[in-house]
């Protein structure tokens, strides 16, 4: 269910942002220097007109007074149009670091908050852990309520693990009906434990769709940094493969990679090694 990096659907996604705010930008660039130009010219005549001396010559002094208020109201309406044009840009660049459907980061920014996590983690001695989310049977919502309900469903569930983390924390739909979550600052495997808990129990709850009460669960797989590597694309992996096993212990189940491990070791089995997609 995991869709790979290189995805068409993904490239095509990023390549479309990537151009929205690229033209912002340049639009932004030519209303700044329009801008600069409008104050260039109004400095100016600011500075003819505190040269016109009191005399006879009040004509041209009238002009170059109506004149310099014509520039002033040009120099706020291109004041206006840049902040408008800067708006857009900011609007664009956020839009690119969201999922449409959830407004949770997005894949392309989990994976950077990953790596930054990692780094800190490594300069402080703190741990962190990636936590991989699959929502349970939810195939079944789509198949049974139509799929604007699964959307609606989809969105709950961004709203309750939100509601379960730090503000340290980061949570992102990682696509379809599987989510990323990035637990930063903790001191061991107990704090993203507690963590895992307290989302189990929020998904639990009840959902009310429209005229359907849903009930949800979900597989939570767990890898922890430094024991379970020291790769935001290795850790990832891991909990991916931690999140399965939860799943074939049952629904709404966490388990953690070291399980993972630890049975395959237990049984004789080579421990999961990392897929090429991953």
């Amino acid at each position: 269910m995991i869709w790979p990096l290189g995805s068409p659907a993904k490239s095509s996604q990023r390549s479309v942002d990537g151009k929205a705010v690229a033209l912002a930008a340049r639009e932004l660039a030519q209303l700044q220097r329009e801008l600069e130009r409008v104050r260039e010219v109004l400095t100016g005549l600011q500075q003819t007109l505190a040269q016109v001396e009191p005399g006879p010559d009040t004509i041209r002094a009238s002009q170059l007074r109506e004149a310099n208020e014509h520039l002033i109201q040009a120099a706020v309406l291109a004041q206006g149009d840049a902040d408008a044009a800067k708006h857009a840009l900011e609007v664009a660049a956020r839009s690119a670091e969201l999922d449409v459907l959830t407004g949770l980061p997005n894949r392309r920014v989990l994976l950077d908050r990953v790596a930054q996590g990692i780094a800190m983690a490594k300069r402080g001695g703190r741990g962190l852990a990636v936590v991989f989310i699959d929502l349970d049977d939810f195939k079944q919502v789509n198949d049974a309520l139509g799929h604007a309900t699964g959307d609606e469903a989809l969105k709950v569930v961004a709203q309750r693990l939100s509601s379960s983390i730090r503000d340290v924390d980061t949570v992102s739909r990682y696509g379809g009906d599987e989510f990323l979550i990035l637990l930063s600052d903790l001191s061991g495997r107990a704090d993203a434990a507690a963590v895992a808990d307290k989302m189990v129990v929020a998904l639990a709850a009840p959902m009310q769709l429209g005229e359907h009460v849903v009930r949800m669960s979900a597989s939570i797989g767990v890898s922890v940094y430094p024991d379970n590597g020291s790769q935001g694309d290795t850790l990832i992996h891991q909990a991916d493969v931690a999140m399965y096993r939860a799943k074939r212990q049952g629904t709404g189940g966490i388990a953690f990679y070291d399980d993972e491990v630890a049975d395959a070791s237990a049984h004789g089995v080579a421990a999961p090694t990392l897929r090429k997609d991953a």
